[in-house]
């Protein structure tokens, strides 16, 4: 079974965010050399996995810390996989690109860079521990545009501790004076283990939550995006296709620590540490991995879980029964759903409740 979604983490980081519980590596940067050889090794063991490659996702972590030679050797020994028109692309924090970074990896083949901004508010992004400014932020936009890329994106995040209603409002006026061609917008978790939770930060309340949710799509919306997804808006034709492969639940193949990989019944989990990582591979073993089995239940329910997150209507062909089809007609009742020629689709208030409809339709463990 050939894979067309490729998925490349970088886990080093300058410093770990107040939110951040992703797999990192702070202050490793001396292991960059020997974690790009066993990338690269890794990538040529899982090479027959691959077919033409449609999306290439670069993600961290910083990948952007990896550097211009570093980057362009990966990109190389991609680039003969890749689908004419493939989408690739690299996460940024703004801090550390500069034009001669953004050109080269233009040059090397990235079509799509995603800027972590989060907030151009200075006290929201001291709360969050992030390293870059509101004008790096800008700038690097600026900069990325001027460049060439296809598509430049930029991620936010609502409900942060100590955020208001009006700092929302003027994040969403920077966003909008930027005109980036996709937008990602989250609502902050407070993840367990991370900075922000130990130290009990503030939770948002769930209205204020709400509210700003709804100002964030009505914004974009108004401005012309396409809200094709929960967290997620695009100019027309700037949607992120690999990303779009994950809602999906198209098959896909994660390299490096901690990347994911799905690919049939099969989902394994490479583990987390760079040195271990390292070592594996250097002695020519597969990097140690945590395996699991998915059956036909499994799978179901996520392409139900994956597939609501989208604007469009879901197949019942494609998606399976819902756990309790007698929701149906009742959420349909209720204006939350729509039902037509075998295919559900949520209404719009349907799609800010989705979680809730989510439940109402399917059990989870």
């Amino acid at each position: 079974m050939s894979v067309s979604h490729l998925y490349l983490h970088s886990p080093f980081c300058s410093s770990r965010c107040g939110y951040c519980a992703f797999v990192v590596e702070v202050d490793a940067l001396e292991k960059r050399d020997a974690y790009l050889e066993a990338l690269l090794t890794e990538l040529e063991r899982e090479e027959h996995r691959l077919g033409e490659i449609e999306t290439v996702y670069l993600g961290g972590g910083t990948p952007t810390l990896m550097r211009a030679p570093r980057l362009e050797r990966l990109l190389a020994a991609i680039r003969p996989r890749l689908a004419e028109g493939a989408e690739v692309t690299i996460e940024a924090n703004p801090e550390t690109v500069d034009r001669a970074l953004l050109e080269s990896l233009r040059a090397s083949g990235v079509t799509r860079v995603s800027f972590g901004i989060q907030s151009f508010r200075p006290h929201l992004l001291a709360a969050l521990d992030r390293g870059a400014t509101p004008e790096q932020g800008r700038a690097a936009v600026e900069c990325a545009r001027s460049v060439g890329f296809d598509s430049v994106s930029v991620d936010l995040l609502m409900a942060a501790p100590g955020q208001t209603l009006d700092d929302l409002e003027a994040d969403l006026q920077d966003t909008l004076a930027l005109a980036p061609d996709h937008v990602s917008w989250y609502e902050l978790e407070m993840k367990p283990g991370t900075s922000l939770e130990r130290m009990g930060a503030p939770t948002a309340d769930e209205d204020v939550a709400a509210d700003m949710y709804r100002r964030t799509v009505s914004a974009l919306e108004a401005a012309g995006y396409r809200w094709y997804e929960t967290a997620n808006f695009a100019m027309p034709g700037h949607e992120c296709r690999h990303s779009v492969a994950y809602w999906s639940a198209a098959d896909y193949l994660g390299l490096g620590v901690g990347a994911v990989s799905t690919v049939g019944s099969e989902r394994w989990r490479n583990a987390s540490g760079v040195d271990r990582y390292v070592a594996a591979l250097g002695r020519g073993d597969d990097p140690l991995r945590h395996r699991e089995t998915l059956d036909d239940d499994t799978r179901r329910r996520e392409r139900w879980m994956l597939g609501l997150r989208l604007d469009g209507p879901i197949a019942l062909s494609w998606a399976g029964p819902p756990d309790h089809p007698d929701a149906v007609d009742r959420l349909v009742g209720a204006g939350l759903l729509e039902a037509s020629n075998g295919r559900l689709a949520l209404t719009r208030e349907g799609r800010f409740l989705q979680n809730s409809v989510l439940h109402e339709l399917m059990e989870y463990a």
